[in-house]
């Protein structure tokens, strides 16, 4: 049995490897480079869950980055238990086909309470006090201490959020290499998310997202030589490339106006009533989940939506059946945004009224996926001032409110989400090129390639497809 290393960059796409990535260029040059093809929605959760299953959607379950759960009326949005995926996951068939192996899943989302024997990640403490606190979660516990001793805290605030940056994807990839020193596991999962920063604020042309490029090429460059000098097979993957876009749709404004959004006032606030909603869309950048509450209403919501400048298809039972998305957890319908558009979430249609988590980061509350998280308001006058002010209560233990992510939707410069051209979408790079024959590879297929950097092939018994 072979070893390997499975590098996760979202957001690199094929057209990026250049000047900017000399590092993964050339390990490409040294290995085989195939365009990636994604599933719908090609989005965080859903495509790590394709790639780590070998299934659809349809299939998995995990049918976006969140959804709305019909028993509870709530939708949330980043799952982190592992027990949400509804199908064998890559290191439960290699396990067994040989006993032997072992396998540590670092930062992937969907990561607790896993079957895999190792994991690590984020797992912010909220004291009664409002804060937010770095935590850390790992199997086994045993784990957590020596790691934290070994690199500090992990700094969940350059993990996402405004100050987003280098410094998180850093900390992985070391704590990638000191896992690896103290325990060799057969099959190392590690997910980088640098790449999911600049490209979406500033756009993925430009200066910026070069600086990115490179930054995070640097901390590849140097994880492929401590992997080389290992004698440990390497797959480098991304599960979309992010591109340009300019307007934003918001369909649950849409929907206010026709009467179909349930909401009351709270201290001046609107708080939504999902479970009294008639219709309500999930957002997650590129597609949206509508769930239909009020059967009656469904020929005239798809009508609506599909009439939104913005919207470029919205799929009915039959499109999501010819899309992989036919699940009991996805909407009614789901609605696509042209290519140069996104869904935001917004459901007040006065901005002094929005829910106090709007202005705020607040992944685990908000009923949709906001990136605007990755914004300073440019609205508010000395914004960096008045940062550094509620951080000092904050440590000082006082209750402070950290309202001062904007509201403005045009600021988004980067999504995805849409099956793109192929210079757009992802890439897989292995350090194996005999084992990679073609020229692109589909999500669905990198679960077996991974089992063939490891030596160990499913008969098509075991893949339940028959003697």
């Amino acid at each position: 049995m072979e070893r390997c290393v499975v590098i996760n960059l979202p957001g690199l796409a094929a057209k990026n490897l250049g000047p900017d990535t000399p590092n993964l260029q050339a390990f490409a040059e040294r290995g085989k480079m195939a365009t990636l093809g994604a599933v719908l929605p090609a989005v965080n959760c859903t495509m790590q869950a394709t790639l780590l299953t070998g299934a659809y959607p349809n299939e998995h379950g995990i049918v976006g980055d969140g959804w709305y759960h019909r028993e509870t009326c709530e939708i949330k949005f980043w799952p982190q238990s592992d027990k949400l995926v509804q199908r064998p996951q890559i290191w439960e068939t290699a396990r067994r086909l040989n006993p032997d192996f072992s396998c540590a899943k670092l930062f992937w989302f969907m990561n607790m309470y896993s079957t895999a024997d190792y994991t690590v990640t984020p797992q912010p403490v909220f004291p009664a006090d409002g804060r937010v606190v770095p935590g850390l979660y790992t199997e086994p516990d045993s784990l957590r201490r020596p790691l934290l001793d070994a690199l500090g805290a992990f700094p969940i605030f350059n993990w996402w959020g405004p100050s987003a940056n280098l410094r998180s994807s850093r900390w992985i990839a070391d704590a990638t290499m000191w896992l690896e020193r103290r325990h060799q596991p057969t099959l190392m999962l590690t997910f980088l998310p640098h790449l999911d920063y600049s490209p979406h604020a500033a756009g993925p042309e430009g200066e910026k997202s070069a600086k990115s490029l490179r930054e995070i090429d640097a901390v590849c460059g140097e994880l492929i030589a401590f992997y080389e000098a290992r004698g440990v097979r390497i797959i480098v993957l991304s599960e979309y490339g992010v591109v340009p876009v300019s307007r934003s749709v918001a369909l649950n404004r849409l929907f206010r106006q026709r009467g179909w959004i349930a909401v009351r006032e709270e201290m001046g606030r609107e708080v939504l009533h999902l479970g009294k909603c008639a219709v309500y869309a999930a957002a997650d950048l590129q597609v949206a989940h509508i769930y239909v509450n009020n059967p009656a209403l469904l020929a005239e919501v798809k009508a609506a939506v599909e009439a939104e400048p913005g919207v470029a298809a919205v799929l009915d039972e039959e499109g999501k059946r010819a899309n992989r998305l036919d699940h009991p957890r996805s909407g009614e319908l789901v609605a696509l945004a042209e290519p140069d558009a996104w869904f935001s979430y917004f459901f007040w249609l006065e901005d002094d009224r929005a829910p106090d988590y709007a202005r705020a980061v607040d992944i685990f509350r908000k009923p949709g996926y906001d990136p605007l998280e990755l914004f300073l308001d440019p609205q508010l006058r000395l914004a960096l001032l008045k940062f550094g002010w509620c951080w000092l209560k904050e440590k000082l233990g006082i209750r402070t409110a950290w309202e001062f992510i904007p509201l403005d939707a045009s600021l988004l410069r980067g999504a995805h989400g849409l099956r793109t051209a192929p210079a757009d979408g992802p890439v897989l790079i292995t350090s194996e090129p005999e084992l990679l024959p073609q020229q692109t590879i589909h999500a669905t297929k990198v679960h077996d390639l991974i089992l063939a950097h490891l030596s160990l092939r499913q008969t098509r018994r075991e893949q339940g497809l028959g003697g």
